[in-house]
């Protein structure tokens, strides 16, 4: 049932009552499916190629981790990511990825990016640098869902001639839920 709807319409004390009843559910059922067609049809839209990379939108997603969550999960570095995902500029077949990241203790940011295909429902990210696993990407409702079943290679946004790496592995670094935002979040550098 659509959110705000409730079953109060459903107690019939007359004929005319189940008539109104079954009218409205009716109405609900005709608004659910003209929501889901507004959804696939903007999903389409956002990518030359029709459906948006396997269903994976386009755009800014982020996460904060809170020092409570922090506390309970000591293993974990990243305190903030963002991940942008953008029509990729070599192959209108993939979709290109950026990704900054705010490691506790460290007051730089860290960098990771690539390009992904579609795999599924969801990506497959090659990030750009050896030594790095490929990430899975898939939705959780509105919120996208970055799995790293390996190690993540990062880098940090040193602008001298040494660039310093991180590897980002173990449960704690497997699976991060990000939520969608403005665009503008993903242009956003400081912790």
């Amino acid at each position: 049932m659509l959110a705000g709807l409730d079953n109060r319409h459903d107690v019939e004390h007359d004929h005319k009552g189940a008539s109104h009843t079954a009218t409205l559910k009716r109405q609900e059922q005709d608004l659910a499916g003209v929501m889901r067609a507004l959804l696939l049809s903007s999903m389409c839209m956002a990518s030359p190629t029709g459906m948006a990379a396997a269903a994976v939108p386009l755009g800014c997603f982020v996460r904060t981790y809170d020092a409570a969550h922090l506390r309970d999960h000591r293993g974990q570095q990243v305190r903030r990511l963002w991940i942008r995902l953008e029509n990729s500029r070599y192959d209108a077949d993939e979709t290109d990825f950026g990704m900054n990241l705010w490691v506790r203790g460290m007051p730089q940011t860290w960098r990771a990016g690539g390009r992904c295909e579609p795999n599924g429902n969801g990506l497959r990210c090659r990030p750009d640098t050896d030594g790095a696993s490929e990430l899975l990407i898939t939705m959780t409702g509105t919120s996208l869902r970055l799995i790293n079943p390996g190690k993540l290679k990062i880098f940090d946004d040193a602008t001298g001639p040494d660039l310093n790496e991180k590897l980002l592995d173990g449960p704690d670094h497997s699976a991060f839920l990000l939520a969608p935002v403005q665009d503008a979040v993903c242009k956003d550098t400081r912790p």
